[in-house]
């Protein structure tokens, strides 16, 4: 259900600011939107973009009010992420990070350090994530069942907490003011926030995927980084895990509508512009070929579908984020794989059936649209749909419901099982 622009709620002076934070915002992707080509051709540095981003407020449009932010729903960030991820794909994974951060902060119950870092990122400061250890699941590197261990240490030295480690996929750190570095040990799973600046941390941009190429989704390493006081911030809430892994991958798939966005623009434009058919074309004006606006049709629905996908699962996360039911929980984590498996498919179909419909002109690397498959492959290689469509029909079919501890497959009826299949129907 959607609310009228005109309706009493949407008429409060926080949702005006809101308005006018989103409309700045647009202003900054449309500008990105115009150099998207020039950057994938000629390496276009995003870092002037990054900082206008987050001046109209991208990164504090969850952060609440009173530090700052703007107060935003998980909607209207959705709305962001896909709009900006039509101009251009690479800046909506940039601020994936600081994204989740915002809400693992959020979650949280109020102390010192959590409002100073909430003030911080409502000042417009971002904070980039270190997670994942290198070469996870290969020979010599950490095992299969978590790319997360216990390689990266925080260790006490003369009274100082001292971090030592290296992550890599460590997306959008090197644009941040703040890193947040998932280090794991007996105590459990903790959030440790350094300055991007403090002595001991090295962000190299060594990222050499063939998609996503200016996330600087490479290496950040920690030599006896002194954390401050209090900033080693555990997880407490039992839900925050299960809430991240859904959320992130929500970033993805709204990442994914908006390629397809893009995608059918330039198509149509591409349509457009040829004068020339092919023998076997039903009329000589492609812009009237059947086939060819058949392939336009098609690919502006699985926008349409990608787009409302989104919408519904931002929504989703609204009803939890007011519920904190079991029962909203799991359903944002089941149609958080759901998404993912209609939008992977969604967008590397329309990537590939762009070439359809144009002609062999449209190959050439003055257009760069090759980027677009390019882009959805990357983005869809970080959390492999394999896994979640398996995971969605064991819940429909035994009521499995997916645990990020142990990946999915756990059972409702696991005393172990920190969530429970609700009674109500799907």
């Amino acid at each position: 259900m959607t609310t009228s622009v005109t309706s009493p709620e949407n008429q409060t002076p926080a949702r005006a600011v809101i308005r006018a934070a989103k409309s700045e915002i647009a202003e900054v992707a449309d500008a990105i939107r115009q150099e998207a080509v020039d950057r994938e051709l000629n390496s276009l540095d995003p870092r002037p973009r990054v900082r206008e981003l987050a001046a109209a407020g991208i990164g504090r449009l969850r952060v609440p009010e009173e530090f700052g932010g703007l107060g935003a729903d998980v909607s209207d960030l959705a709305e962001v992420l896909v709009d900006l991820a039509a101009a251009d794909s690479n800046f909506v994974q940039i601020f994936r990070g600081h994204l989740g951060f915002v809400e693992f902060l959020v979650d949280r119950d109020p102390d010192p350090v959590r409002d100073e870092l909430l003030n911080a990122i409502g000042r417009g400061e971002l904070v980039g994530p270190a997670a994942s250890v290198p070469a996870a699941g290969q020979p010599g590197g950490p095992t299969a069942e978590s790319i997360i261990d216990h390689s990266t240490t925080l260790t006490e030295r003369s009274g100082r907490n001292i971090l030592n480690g290296t992550k890599y996929y460590t997306t959008g750190s090197l644009y941040s003011d703040w890193i947040s570095v998932v280090v794991v040990d007996d105590d459990g799973v903790k959030e440790v926030v350094v300055r991007a600046d403090d002595p001991g941390v090295t962000v190299v941009d060594d990222w050499n995927g063939f998609g996503q190429r200016f996330t600087a989704s490479g290496t950040a390493m920690f030599s006896d980084v002194e954390v401050r006081e209090g900033y080693d911030l555990e997880r407490t809430d039992p839900a925050i895990d299960a809430y991240l892994g859904a959320f992130y991958q929500f970033i993805h798939s709204a990442t994914q509508a908006g390629i397809i966005r893009r995608i059918t623009e330039d198509l149509r434009d591409v349509v457009r512009r040829r004068h020339r058919t092919y023998p076997l074309a039903t009329v000589p004006e492609p812009q009237h070929d059947p086939q060819v606006l058949e392939v336009v049709g098609g690919v502006d629905t699985a926008r349409f579908a990608a787009e409302a996908a989104v919408g519904a699962l931002a929504g989703s996360f609204d009803d939890y984020n007011v519920s904190h039911s079991q029962s909203d929980l799991e359903k944002v984590g089941i149609r958080s794989a759901q998404v993912q498996i209609l939008n992977t498919r969604l967008s590397a179909e329309a990537s590939w059936n762009l070439f359809n419909a144009a002609s062999a002109s449209a190959t050439s690397t003055d257009l760069a649209l090759d980027r677009h498959w390019r882009n959805v492959r990357t983005i869809s290689s970080h959390n492999p749909v394999i896994y979640k469509a398996r995971a969605v029909g064991d819940y429909v079919v035994n009521g499995a419901v997916p645990d990020v501890h142990r990946g999915f497959g756990a059972r409702h009826d696991d005393p172990d099982d920190g969530f429970r299949k609700p009674d109500a129907p799907l």
